[in-house]
């Protein structure tokens, strides 16, 4: 079995694809965006289907940060290729198309978590894009091709980018072991998150994947919401340097609308998919990986 991979050298498909080839019988192969733009390289990206034949295409690619136009562009224009092209040269594979909890707008509350029979309300440019691109996939569905929406929350692991939450935390204490201030400068550690470990988070996507229904979505939680100052707690016991300050600087501006995150992984564990991996499993392998970095 063929497995294609967009968003090649980005923190998901790394984990992805490095779980992949320990599943005996497939060929894995990521797609980056130095070989290909999927927002404007359609050609060179048709290409490669049309030689490599994926059974299987998990389209991870995409951008966080960024102006309207650039979001819009990297993740639902990018998304539209990549659907049109797997429609004309691989129709058969399955696609597993990466979007995020954010296009919920909402949090939920521990006894009613967000389920996928939710109605997304997103508020933010990132958030409304990444919808955008998934309204673009039911487009595909109904015209046949076998796509499932993976709506994950807040995967955790080795290779973070520094613009989110943990990928600062870990980048922060590392360079405090290395000589800097012992302070940790943070932006509002009240709200609570749904955090789970990558590790996870990529298997339940191949479980998606195999056992998944098409035209559906999928929450990819842990269906349990941590709240900040406690995993940035997680990442001060494993610190070698002690004690660490914690300044949290957030303007009143900058504070999330949604304060607390439950997710139902409900529907992803009829699937199959169970928990192997502790919060804390997530941290230290981070952050030792991390302190690995040159």
């Amino acid at each position: 079995m063929r497995v294609l991979i967009t968003g090649g050298g980005g923190f998901l498909a790394g984990h992805l694809s490095a779980y992949l080839l320990t599943i005996a019988g497939l060929e894995v192969r990521t797609l980056r965006r130095t070989e290909c733009d999927l927002s404007c390289d359609k050609e060179r990206l048709i290409a490669t289907l049309s030689s490599f034949q994926p059974d299987r295409v998990f389209h991870l690619a995409g951008r966080i940060r960024g102006l309207e136009s650039e979001l819009d562009r990297d993740n639902r224009l990018a998304s539209v290729n990549v659907l049109e092209s797997v429609r004309q040269e691989a129709p058969a594979a399955r696609v597993v198309l990466g979007s995020s909890a954010a296009v919920y707008g909402e949090g939920g509350t521990a006894a009613a978590p967000v389920t996928e029979s939710q109605a997304p309300i997103p508020g933010s440019t990132y958030a409304i894009s990444k919808y955008a691109a998934e309204l673009e996939a039911r487009t595909y569905a109904k015209a046949g091709l076998w796509i499932a929406i993976a709506r994950m929350s807040n995967p955790i692991g080795p290779n973070m980018n520094v613009a989110l939450l943990p990928g600062t935390l870990a980048r922060q204490i590392v360079e405090i072991e290395r000589g800097k201030p012992p302070v940790l400068t943070l932006r509002d550690l009240k709200p609570k998150r749904d955090f789970l470990s990558v590790r996870d988070c990529v298997r339940a996507l191949w479980c998606i994947s195999e056992a998944g229904t098409p035209g559906a979505v999928y929450n990819v939680a842990s269906g349990v919401s941590t709240a900040v100052a406690d995993l940035v707690a997680l990442y001060l016991n494993l610190a070698r340097v002690r004690p660490i300050e914690v300044r949290s600087i957030a303007a009143a501006g900058e504070r999330s609308p949604v304060q607390e995150q439950w997710m139902s992984n409900a529907s992803l564990q009829t699937l199959g998919w169970r928990h192997r991996e502790t919060l804390l499993d997530a941290v230290r392998d981070q952050l030792d990986a991390e302190r690995a970095c040159a």
